[in-house]
């Protein structure tokens, strides 16, 4: 019997121009702090990524740091609710998973709304790693 030989294709050459990525690094995923986290938790630290790097997610703490005069790093993101929604996320599961992910120190809230009716400002971070 012979073998067929299979096609694989560049995962960059099926994406469309309107597709973004997330990076989970290997270490990242073999680490306690990782494994302890449920799926949700997991998949919602995708997400983040994603969102960090879409244009949408960008321009909207672009706009943020402009309205309060701030400058943020690659590293800060934001996740408002109208983006949650496009990801289908439910608001209450992702304030769950914000909340498990800085007690992990995959995240850390930045700016808080406090309030005031403006989206929260995380920032990825890598104190997981101490943990």
């Amino acid at each position: 019997m012979s073998r067929k030989k299979q096609k694989f294709t560049d995962c960059a050459a099926s994406l469309g121009a309107s597709d973004y990525f997330g990076t989970v690094f290997d270490g990242m995923c073999r680490s306690e702090a990782y494994q302890s986290l449920n799926l949700s938790a997991r998949h919602f630290y995708t997400l983040c990524r994603v969102q960090a790097r879409s244009p949408h997610g960008r321009a909207c703490l672009y706009r943020h740091g402009e309205e309060f005069g701030v400058t943020y790093t690659d590293r800060d993101f934001v996740f408002p609710a109208k983006h949650l929604q496009l990801y289908g996320v439910d608001r209450g599961n992702a304030h769950k998973c914000f909340r498990k992910l800085i007690e992990a120190g995959f995240i850390e809230k930045r700016e808080g709304n406090k309030h005031m009716k403006k989206v929260n400002v995380y920032r990825f971070s890598e104190k997981w790693k101490e943990i």
